[in-house]
């Protein structure tokens, strides 16, 4: 006998919510990292941004967090509710403690791409994989390739284009990211490659927005003491309306998530990074720009530590 239609459409849901790709994102590990970025239509944009709001009852310490949900403003640049409670809460805060609590959960940014990890030791150099990378390490990539581009060349090109190497040094606050054409011959793309690249903004909405947005905002205003609508309500509280409330474009919020005490994030929390002068654009095609150094203002984990907190949080 079937399932009824309305328990097909609870399973259906429940099969959205709970089950989850493990494997597919990818971070440069310590030491040299070669990638072939993978690009399935050369007319539209081969990255997504991924915003992700870490919703702690702490600064430090290492326990789970309450929810772990994407930004929908940095992930698909629509409003987001998780975004306007923060702004309240630092609003609403009255010691510099709470400010910095409330800081910690501004979303997190980082930059998603297909790839082929053609590393030395790879298990699978053909496994079409989704890297990961800190937004200064990938303002690093595409200065890389708009160097080239500046002499005809197209590293990205499916048949004659290059791998890229990424190479991952010190700890900490002195993790360094150096981007760089990678040496030797580049083996081509293939079309099977093209065809199995992943929609990246699927796997966003797959990952980072399960539902746990309720459970968020529910702790956000119960810590910050401060009305929080239900979802779906369209009668916003005085507390999300208010002049105070309101993102002054002046104001930097990645500067406002840089003061956070980041020091026991449990993933690379790697904001904007500066990335060193490189030395002057080439002056011909065949010779390869300098490699720019990206300097990382964070503490480095484990590559899996997402995963592993998701997983916790399914237990929760």
């Amino acid at each position: 006998m079937a399932l009824s239609p309305a328990l097909q459409k609870l399973v259906s849901n429940g099969a959205n919510k709970y089950s989850r790709s493990t494997g597919e994102r990818i971070k440069p590990k310590e030491g040299i990292n070669r990638y072939r970025i993978l690009v399935p239509d050369v007319n539209a944009q081969f990255w997504a941004d991924l915003g992700v709001h870490w919703i702690k009852p702490e600064v430090e310490g290492k326990g789970k967090p309450i929810a772990v949900v994407g930004c929908s403003d940095v992930c698909f640049q629509e409003p987001c509710e998780i975004d306007t409670a923060i702004i309240a809460a630092l609003a609403n805060a009255n010691d510099e403690e709470s400010k910095k609590l409330y800081e910690s959960w501004r979303a997190r940014k980082t930059v998603l791409l297909n790839v082929l990890d053609r590393s030395k030791g790879s298990t699978d150099p053909d496994k079409v994989q989704i890297l990961e990378l800190t937004t200064g390490t990938f303002g690093a990539v595409l200065g890389i390739i708009q160097q080239y581009a500046e002499e005809n060349e197209d590293i990205l090109d499916a048949n004659a284009g290059m791998d890229i190497s990424i190479t991952r040094a010190g700890k900490g606050l002195n993790t360094e990211y150096t981007v760089n054409v990678a040496p030797g011959k580049s083996q081509p793309v293939t079309k099977a490659h093209l065809q199995g690249c992943h929609n990246l903004v699927d796997h966003i909405k797959k990952e980072f927005f399960r539902g746990d947005e309720q459970k968020a905002l529910n702790f956000i205003g119960q810590v910050a003491q401060i009305n929080i609508p239900r979802l779906g309500n369209k009668t916003p509280t005085a507390a999300l309306t208010s002049r105070a409330a309101q993102v002054d474009p002046e104001v930097d919020a990645d500067a406002l998530a840089d003061a956070a005490d980041l020091s026991e994030a449990p993933f690379d929390v790697e904001e904007q990074a500066p990335v060193k002068a490189a030395a002057a654009t080439t002056t011909k095609a065949s010779s390869k720009p300098a490699a720019p150094v990206v300097e990382e203002d964070a503490v480095v984990l484990d590559d899996n530590d997402i995963d592993d907190v998701l997983a916790d949080l399914d237990s929760i």
